[in-house]
C-alpha cells in the first residue's frame, strides 16, 4: 500500500483542463490572426493585379494606335487623319480615320487607296460601355505570309473587335495648350493625343457624367518624326525688381570691400598722420 502511493506521488503530473483550453484558446487567435493577414495580402495582391491588367490592355490598345500612325502618316505618301469625339451615354466616343494613297501611271494619274484603317467605339447597352474595333482596307496586305491578295483578305472592311468595357476613348491633338476634338483637314496635324480608360464612370465637378482625367491613361504621338522642327532659344525674362536689387547688392558688396581695405593693403593712399599731443 506504501509502494503504490509511493508510485502515485512520484509520477509525472498532467496537463490540467484550464491550461489545455488556454493552450487552445492562443493557437486559434494565432491561427486567425495569420489567416486574417493572409486574406488580406492576397486581397491587395488581387486588386494590384487587377490594375495592372487593366492597364496593360490600354497601354497595348495606344501601342497599336502609335504604330499605326507611323505606319500610314509616313513621309512621301499622300496621307490624310481625320478624327471626331462624341458624347454617349457618359462615354467619350470617338473615331479615328487613317487613310494614305497612291497614284497610278495612267493618264492623269489617279490616286489609289494604298492603306486605309478606321479606329472607333460603340455604345454597347448590354455593358453599359464602349466597345473598340478596328478595320483595315486597301492593296496593302497586313499579314503578307498568310494572305496573297487584297481582294481575297478574310478581314477585309470587317470592323474587328479590339477590346470591350472602355469608358473613354478620346483623339484629339494639342497646340501648346489649346485642345481640337475634331479634324476633318486635309493636312496633317503636328500631333495627337489619344486617351483611353477602363474606369468606371462618376460624376464630375461640372455635374456631367464621365471619367476623371486623372484615372485616363494618355499616350501623345508625333506625326511625321523625320521632319525638322526648328529651335529658337529664348532667354528667361527676369523680374526688374529682382535685377535691381541683385544690382544694388553687388554694390553694397564693392563699397563693404573698399571701406575694409587698410593703408598696408592700399599702397598707392599715403598713411594717415598721427595725431599730435
Amino acid at each position: 500500500m506504501n509502494d503504490h502511493n509511493r508510485q502515485r506521488v512520484c509520477a509525472p503530473a498532467a496537463f490540467t483542463l484550464i491550461e489545455t483550453l488556454t493552450a487552445v484558446l492562443l493557437t486559434a487567435l494565432l491561427i486567425t490572426a495569420v489567416m486574417s493577414m493572409y486574406y488580406h495580402t492576397r486581397r491587395g495582391i488581387a486588386r494590384l493585379a487587377g490594375q495592372l491588367e487593366e492597364n496593360r490592355l490600354a497601354r497595348e490598345i495606344l501601342q497599336k494606335i502609335a504604330e499605326d500612325i507611323d505606319r500610314l502618316a509616313a513621309p512621301g505618301f499622300d496621307a490624310t487623319m481625320q478624327f471626331r469625339n462624341k458624347y454617349d451615354n457618359g462615354c467619350n466616343a470617338a473615331q479615328l480615320v487613317l487613310e494614305n494613297k497612291f497614284y497610278d501611271s495612267g493618264s492623269p494619274p489617279t490616286p489609289q487607296v494604298y492603306d486605309r484603317i478606321v479606329w472607333q467605339t460603340q455604345y454597347d447597352g448590354w455593358s453599359q460601355s464602349l466597345v473598340l474595333f478596328r478595320m483595315h482596307e486597301g492593296l496593302n496586305l497586313e499579314d503578307k505570309v498568310l494572305e496573297k491578295d487584297a481582294a481575297a483578305s478574310p478581314s477585309l472592311g470587317l470592323f474587328i473587335p479590339v477590346a470591350d468595357g472602355l469608358t473613354h476613348f478620346e483623339v484629339a491633338t494639342v497646340d501648346n495648350e489649346s485642345v481640337t476634338a475634331q479634324w476633318v483637314q486635309q493636312t496633317l496635324p503636328t500631333s495627337v493625343r489619344i486617351g483611353v480608360s477602363f474606369a468606371p464612370l462618376q460624376q464630375l465637378p461640372d455635374g456631367r457624367l464621365g471619367v476623371p482625367p486623372e484615372l485616363i491613361l494618355y499616350r501623345t504621338v508625333a506625326i511625321d518624326r523625320t521632319r525638322f522642327i526648328p529651335y529658337e532659344f529664348v532667354p528667361r525674362k527676369l523680374d526688374a525688381a529682382g535685377v535691381e536689387k541683385e544690382e544694388e547688392k553687388k554694390k553694397e558688396e564693392k563699397k563693404d570691400e573698399t571701406t575694409e581695405k587698410t593703408p598696408a593693403d592700399n599702397p598707392e593712399q599715403p598713411p594717415a598722420e598721427t595725431e599730435k599731443r
